[in-house]
């Protein structure tokens, strides 16, 4: 099962299951007759796993009790829940409209699971470079979507050892993406911390799949659904195969502000030296756009998995990496939409390219290509794009997940201090990596999901960081 560090045997012991409503009957924008409709953006997440994360706290000495907490947590919960009803609801599937829903009329609410552990040390778990995927798996809340109806989402509060915390939070992917699971976070803190989950900063959610513009919409969302999911209301992924989840090992890296800045200032370098090469000595002065954080920092852990891999020249690898399209749609959807509002975008390279003398320029090129592309057309191959995903050699097939712009440290601060660690436990593929904000200011964490043959030398290569 992965790295772990002996504490496979430290057992979980569930206290109270528990159900949290949410805490008035407000009007909610996007709810008609108790449903929210999918749209054809939600589709495609209804077969897999949900999404699962952990959040690891070593709590002040003043803090409050364990019960104190847990209440502090459930009231903010409901509160937030009031304004976040999807998440409270069920997926169901409406055989007579072939289609798939979320139904808030049958009691909507969410599982809050008490739990402790013995065995556990906060401090090892958050600073251990290799996960102890045993003990983060038991941190996390159970959410069965195999067969419909089944929950949207399901919380978990683990007392550990020294008065800390765990928080564990499962959630389904085709009612929320990144952006909007944060954005709850953020409202779910609020809440506990300031007593509202709206705050100056962060305005209430919206939600009604009608501010998804897209001529013949519903019609492509049918169809998605069918190709997705032809045995409904059995929503497994027949054709995913994620038993290797726990045959993989799992790391953490935290990369330095500075550290970035020279990867960032190396790539320009490059670029900037091949475009006066290629113009000649008396060339204008290159105006060649920067590179961002996200382009470096993939671009990095593309190259590090080709070498990692042992490709070679001749070898086709690829990049996927998901683009919010919230700002780009006609008309824009606003930070705000609970739902998923995201493109995949596939970068692709020869690896012999990846593994020159200038293979980080190579993978920073490739990822501004695909990022052109979809700015230029975002919802262009949108309908093929599963199909093509299907297609690719996963051995040499790369993932970006997140965004180093997700502060998820601060977004999590429920009045007992930020997290020490937060960790998404739900990492499926070999090559799936996770970039958010660290805890230090400018720093990134990148957490990694490989072949443990392979992981040693991927360490090597991202800490190199510009060879």
């Amino acid at each position: 099962m992965g790295e772990a560090n002996g504490s496979a045997a430290a057992a979980v012991r569930v206290l109270a299951v528990s159900r949290v409503a949410p805490s008035s009957e407000r009007a909610a924008a996007g709810v008609d007759d108790h449903v929210v409709k999918l749209s054809f953006f939600d589709t495609p997440w209804i077969v897999l796993p949900p999404i699962q994360r952990v959040f690891l706290y070593s709590l002040p000495d003043d803090a409050a009790s364990f019960p104190a907490v847990v209440e502090r947590l459930k009231d903010s919960l409901a509160a937030t829940l009031a304004l976040y009803l999807p998440l409270a609801g069920k997926l169901a599937y409406v055989a007579d409209a072939e289609d798939v829903v979320v139904d808030l009329a049958d009691d909507p609410g969410v599982a809050f699971v008490e739990a402790e552990a013995e065995g556990f040390d906060v401090s090892r778990l958050a600073g251990d470079e290799a996960h102890d995927i045993p003990a983060f798996l038991g941190l996390v809340p159970e959410l069965d979507a195999r067969v419909l109806p089944a929950p949207v989402l399901s919380v978990q509060v683990t007392r550990l050892g020294n008065g800390d915390l765990a928080l564990g939070l499962s959630v389904h992917h085709a009612v929320a993406d990144g952006q909007a699971v944060w954005r709850f976070m953020g409202a779910w803190a609020a809440a506990a911390r300031e007593g509202s989950p709206v705050t100056k900063a962060l305005g209430p959610p919206h939600y009604s799949r009608e501010v998804i513009r897209v001529p013949g919409g519903e019609e492509f969302a049918r169809q998605m659904l069918k190709m997705v999911a032809p045995n409904l209301p059995v929503a497994n992924a027949r054709d995913y195969d994620f038993s290797q989840r726990f045959r993989l090992a799992r790391r953490t890296f935290y990369l330095a502000a500075a550290d970035i800045q020279r990867l960032k200032k190396r790539i320009d370098e490059l670029a900037a030296a091949e475009e006066e090469a290629a113009s000649g000595a008396n060339s204008k002065p290159t105006t060649t756009k920067p590179v961002s954080t996200f382009v470096a920092l993939s671009a990095l852990g593309w190259a590090a998995f080709v070498r990692a891999k042992g490709l070679a020249a001749g070898d086709d690898t690829y990049l996927i990496f998901l683009a919010d399209l919230r700002a780009r749609l006609d008309p824009p959807v606003g930070d705000g939409y609970l739902g998923n509002c995201i493109k995949g975008c596939l970068a692709t390279a020869d690896a012999g390219e990846i593994l020159g003398a200038r293979g980080l320029l190579a993978a920073a090129r490739a990822v501004q290509a695909s990022v052109k592309e979809m700015e230029a057309a975002p919802l262009a191959g949108t309908e093929r794009w599963i199909e093509r995903v299907m297609q690719l050699p996963f051995s040499r097939l790369a993932n970006v997940a997140a965004s180093p712009r997700f502060r998820v440290y601060e977004a999590s601060d429920f009045g007992f201090g930020r997290p020490q660690r937060v960790e998404l436990v739900s990492m499926n593929h070999d090559g799936e990596m996770v970039l958010v904000g660290g805890r230090g200011d400018g720093e990134v964490q990148l957490s990694v999901s490989l072949d443990p043959a392979r992981i040693d030398e991927f360490k090597k290569h991202v800490l190199a960081m510009d060879d």
